[in-house]
């Protein structure tokens, strides 16, 4: 807590004192909640962070405010988990004291659990950093309540269809929250993603961008689950010279001046390896770095340049973040790797079309003797409408079934998921329905050959549920155990 904060903390009057007993209050049953729910097995991020939100709702801001360096904010479609994740590791290998909301909660009550899980017994939180995934939606407000020092914003796609309708109401949200951020912070920003680039922000704010300049992918990779056609400025068709993946590429507009600007950090160079991981190169304004990164997929590319952009904001020498990430290991649910029973499982987190198909190509570029288990769930986290999966290019997976002979699907869509499969052209009668992902996920592993993978493709609760399973089998810890 910061000098002038303990001086009002410890003023008199009726009123102020009124307020110390509502945040003391606050915090004490918020903390004792959230004892109470990992106790219980129940997790401990949303109930604890609602009621103290009732009894104080300026809570994040009172623990904002005790922040030693600040707050950055982690926002987007996809990659917010991955990205945090990555750069908690850059920060945390210098020592600094972070609060991570690692198990991705990222609402305002998640944020609160987050933070008043940190705190002691009497208020005061002494960490440095609180590096905060944040929802879409949320986001504005919590700019507003946390004053965040960086925003880092991953990408724009269409993403829980009940929730934000179509892609201009995300990028609104999240033009809202760059307007409301202090001045003097910093943004970063994915370049290759128009629907960002064109958002303009608060002036005062430092804005550093990222992008990818590979020759190789945007001449095999095929426009998939296109979100973003025409100019975000005047309308126009966008012209695309390169595009990697859905609408993230080189573009420019024929009927205006916008265009993509030159990435601050630029991958040069990109050489994968059979077993996932990839040799890169990161062109850095005149310097030139190299790293090997363990992560697999297109769209990890993205996330390490987010992390490593905003370490270079933070003015961390680019050799020693680089150092770090290629330490890294996937993020909570991100193409998690485990080993049970001599198999190998590996979990993929799906929620959209296009972090769908990212995942599916991921998926086809391994090998034989490996089996797949889809868990659909349409509660409220995962998003009610799950017509997003007819975007999905399961055709591709169907064609390859030697790649993949045996697919369940499993969740409380699972039937809607099967009838996705079979208009797919998948053999129905080699299709396992379960409804329940504990006896699913059984059934998946007793199918997958000594040695092969099953891939795990669920929403996010359904992940939630398939983590605990594994959890009891003695892999990993509970997904509410913030580190």
């Amino acid at each position: 807590m910061k000098p002038e904060q303990k001086k009002v903390w410890r003023q008199g009057g009726l009123i102020n004192r009124l307020f110390q007993v509502k945040i003391l209050a606050a915090i004490l049953i918020g903390k004792t909640l959230i004892g109470l729910t990992r106790f219980l097995g129940r997790g401990g991020t949303t109930l604890p962070g609602r009621t103290a939100l009732l009894i104080y709702p300026d809570l994040i801001t009172f623990l904002s405010r005790q922040l030693k360096a600040g707050i950055i904010l982690v926002t987007g479609t996809n990659g917010k988990t991955t990205t945090s994740s990555l750069l908690n590791d850059i920060l945390e290998a210098r020592n600094l004291e972070i609060i991570h909301n690692q198990s991705g909660s990222n609402m305002a009550w998640g944020i609160t659990s987050t933070l008043v899980a940190k705190t002691d017994w009497s208020g005061v939180l002494k960490s440095d950093w609180a590096l905060l995934e944040t929802d879409e939606g949320a986001f504005p407000n919590l700019v507003k309540t946390t004053g965040p020092v960086g925003v880092i914003a991953t990408n724009i796609f269409r993403d829980q269809l009940d929730r934000y309708g179509e892609i201009d109401l995300i990028q609104a949200a999240i033009g809202r929250g760059l307007e409301n951020q202090p001045a003097g912070g910093f943004q970063i920003l994915n370049a290759d993603d128009p629907s960002l680039v064109s958002l303009t922000g608060k002036t005062g704010n430092q804005r550093l961008t990222y992008g990818l300049e590979l020759k190789q992918l945007s001449a095999t990779v095929q426009n998939t689950g296109r979100d973003l056609k025409t100019c975000p400025v005047c309308k126009t068709e966008l012209t695309y010279d390169r595009i990697y993946f859905a609408h993230l590429g080189h573009y420019h507009c024929s009927g205006c001046s916008f265009k993509r600007p030159v990435p601050d950090v630029l991958l040069t160079a990109y050489n994968p390896k059979p077993d996932g991981s990839a040799q890169l190169e990161i062109k850095i304004g005149n310097d030139l770095i190299t790293l090997s990164s363990p992560l697999p997929g297109i769209y990890n590319l993205y996330n390490l340049l987010a992390a490593l952009t905003c370490a270079i904001a933070l003015k961390i020498p680019a050799a020693q973040a680089a150092k770090t990430l290629e330490m890294a290991n996937p993020a909570f649910g991100r193409m998690e790797f485990f080993t049970l029973e001599g198999k190998n499982l590996v979990i993929a987190l799906i929620k959209n079309p296009v972090g769908a198909n990212e995942v599916l190509r991921t998926i086809m570029a391994k090998s034989a003797d490996s089996s797949l288990l889809v868990a659909i769930n349409d509660k409220i986290a995962d998003g009610r409408d799950v017509s997003w999966l007819w975007d999905v290019d399961f055709e591709k997976l169907v064609k390859n079934q030697g790649i993949l002979p045996h697919i369940s699907v499993s969740g409380l869509r699972a039937w809607d998921m099967a009838v996705r499969f079979k208009y797919a052209g998948f053999d129905p009668h080699k299709l396992m329905i379960e409804e329940k992902t504990d006896r699913a996920l059984k059934y998946a592993l007793q199918e997958t050959p000594p040695g092969g993978t099953l891939f795990i493709l669920p929403t996010y609760t359904a992940m939630l549920e398939i983590r605990n399973h594994l959890n009891r089998m003695g892999l990993g810890r509970p997904y509410w155990e913030e580190r």
